[in-house]
C-alpha cells in the first residue's frame, strides 16, 4: 500500500482520525434510479411519486430497506423510521400498531429482527441487524488501526494483530471487519506473496468491506469506501464520499470525462494536500493513477508513453479502463492524434467510456480541422 510499501509520507496524526478528513457534500440516492436530491425530504417524495408501489415500504433514514437485511450501527431516532403504504404491522411476529412501531426500534441496540408490514393488497418483511457500536469501542479499533499503520509492514501477521487488538471492542465487530476485508483485498490485489487469496478474490473483498462499513460515520470507513468505489469505477460515488483532496479530485476528474469533458488543464492544486490517512490506505497501483490524475493536461501528455506502457501490464481491468483513459487524452494533448484515435477506439463499445469516446474523436477531428 502508498503507506506500508513504499514509505510515501510520514504519519503524524497521534490523538484521533478526525482531523484528517474534512467530509464532503452529502446526497441522498433513489434506489430505483440514478436521481440524487439535496435533503431526505426531497428523496422520500421523489420516490412516493415517481415509483409509486403498492407494497409497504420502510425507510431508515432516509434509505428504503429491501431484500436484504439492512445493517444500523448508529442509535435510531424515532424520527429516522418512516413507513409507507402499511396499515399493519409486526415485529418478530408480535403484532405492532403501526404508530409504536419506530419507538420500538429505537430501544433496540443489539438485535436482529423482522419487520413485517402489510396492506389490504400485498405485504413485505425487512430484516435489521442491528449492532450499535459504541463510541469508546470505534475509537479503540482506529487507534489499533493506527498502531498497526506506524509499523509501516502489512502483512498477515499484522492484520492478525490488529483483530487479537480489537476483540475487546465487541460492538464495534462490524467496523474492524469491514477493514480487514479491505487490507486482505489489498494484499490480494498487489498479489503479496504470503497472500492466502487468489488474485480475484480482492473484488470480493473489496465489495464486503464496502458493505461492512457502510453504516459507519467515521473518517476511516469513508475513505475505504471511497477508494472502493474509485477502484470499480463508481466515481460518482467515490466523490460524494472521499475527502477533500487528491482522491475527490480524481473522481471528479474521471466522472467529468466520461460524461464526455475534456481532461483538466491544469494541475489540481490540492494534490499535495491529500490526507495522510487517505494516502496511508492506498493500494500502490491506485496511488500511481492518483498522482497522474492530478496532472493537468499539459503535464500529463509528458506521461503519456508511461501511462501506455502501464496500461499494458498486468493490472485489474478496472484500473485498465482508468489507464487507458489517461492515456488517451495524454496523447491528445501531446498532437499524436493518430495514437489517441485509436485508444479511444478501444473503448467505444464499452458502455460506461462510449460518451467520452465519441467526445474525444470529435475533438480530434475538430482540431485537424483547425489545422
Amino acid at each position: 500500500m502508498g503507506f506500508w510499501h513504499t514509505g510515501y509520507m510520514e504519519f503524524h496524526e497521534s490523538t484521533g482520525l478526525e482531523k484528517s478528513f474534512r467530509p464532503s457534500k452529502v446526497w441522498f440516492s433513489c434506489q430505483h434510479c440514478p436521481s440524487k436530491f439535496n435533503t431526505l425530504d426531497e428523496l422520500r417524495r421523489h420516490r412516493f411519486e415517481a415509483h409509486p408501489l403498492a407494497r409497504p415500504m420502510l425507510f431508515v433514514r432516509g434509505i428504503e430497506v429491501g431484500a436484504t437485511p439492512f445493517r444500523v450501527t448508529r442509535q435510531l431516532l424515532a424520527s429516522d423510521i418512516e413507513l409507507g403504504k402499511a396499515t399493519t404491522a409486526s415485529l418478530n411476529g408480535e403484532a405492532v400498531k403501526l404508530a409504536e412501531l419506530p419507538m420500538r426500534l429505537v430501544q433496540l441496540s443489539n438485535d436482529r429482527v423482522t419487520v413485517r408490514l402489510a396492506n389490504d393488497g400485498a405485504a413485505a418483511s425487512f430484516e435489521l441487524h442491528v449492532r450499535i457500536a459504541r463510541e469508546h469501542d470505534m475509537a479503540g479499533v482506529e487507534a489499533a488501526f493506527l498502531a498497526m499503520a506506524r509499523a509501516r509492514i502489512l502483512s498477515i501477521a499484522a492484520i492478525e494483530g490488529f483483530i487479537s487488538e480489537c476483540r475487546p471492542f465487541q460492538t464495534a465487530d462490524g467496523y474492524y471487519d469491514g477493514i480487514c476485508h479491505y487490507l486482505y483485498g489489498v494484499l490480494a490485489k498487489e498479489r503479496s506473496s504470503e497472500s492466502g487469496l487468489l488474485f480475484d478474490e480482492y473484488h470480493q473483498r473489496y465489495s464486503r468491506a464496502a458493505d461492512e462499513l457502510k453504516g459507519f460515520e467515521r473518517p476511516l470507513a469513508h475513505i475505504v469506501r471511497a477508494l472502493v468505489s474509485f477502484h470499480f469505477n463508481h466515481f460518482d460515488d467515490a466523490q460524494m464520499i472521499a475527502p477533500t483532496g487528491r482522491l475527490q479530485h480524481a473522481a471528479v476528474a474521471f466522472a467529468g470525462v466520461l460524461e464526455g469533458w475534456p481532461w483538466h488543464l491544469e494541475r489540481d492544486a490540492g494534490d499535495e494536500r491529500s490526507s495522510a490517512l487517505e494516502d496511508l490506505l492506498t493500494d500502490h497501483e491506485t496511488l500511481r493513477i492518483l498522482r497522474w490524475a492530478a496532472l493537468g493536461a499539459n503535464e500529463l501528455k509528458a506521461c503519456a508513453a508511461d501511462i501506455a506502457m502501464q496500461s499494458k501490464r498486468g493490472v485489474p481491468g478496472y484500473d485498465r479502463l482508468k489507464l487507458v483513459v489517461m492515456a488517451a487524452e495524454a496523447l491528445a494533448a501531446r498532437g499524436d492524434s493518430a495514437a489517441a484515435r485509436q485508444t479511444a477506439r478501444e473503448l467505444i463499445g464499452n458502455l460506461q467510456t462510449a460518451a467520452w469516446a465519441e467526445a474525444l474523436l470529435a475533438r480530434l477531428v475538430a482540431e485537424e480541422y483547425r489545422e
